[in-house]
């Protein structure tokens, strides 16, 4: 896979919550943490499945990814790339 620039328009499910209504954050408490997969839609209407380190945050609507290898099934790997200035 080519390195991608891609937005986040919704979280779908969240490694620590499973839907964003319950709120995909990821925990304070270091012990807690884990890696996993993030389902998103982002603004081209395609679904990703992404996969997080525990260090990395689930990613939030407006955020700007920067794919970086992986694939459909297990997940894509990604960096934060932009934030918008609304958050």
């Amino acid at each position: 896979m080519r390195p991608a620039k891609v937005e986040v328009v919704e979280v779908i499910s969240s490694r620590y919550s499973g839907t964003c209504d319950l709120g995909a954050v990821r925990p304070a408490d270091w012990d807690t943490r884990k890696a996993g997969v993030d389902e998103v839609r982002i603004a081209s209407g395609e679904v990703l499945r992404l996969y997080s380190s525990a260090m990395q945050s689930p990613p939030q609507p407006g955020w700007i990814l920067m794919l970086t290898g992986g694939n459909e099934t297990d997940g894509y790997s990604w960096t934060l790339y932009g934030i918008p200035r609304s958050h």
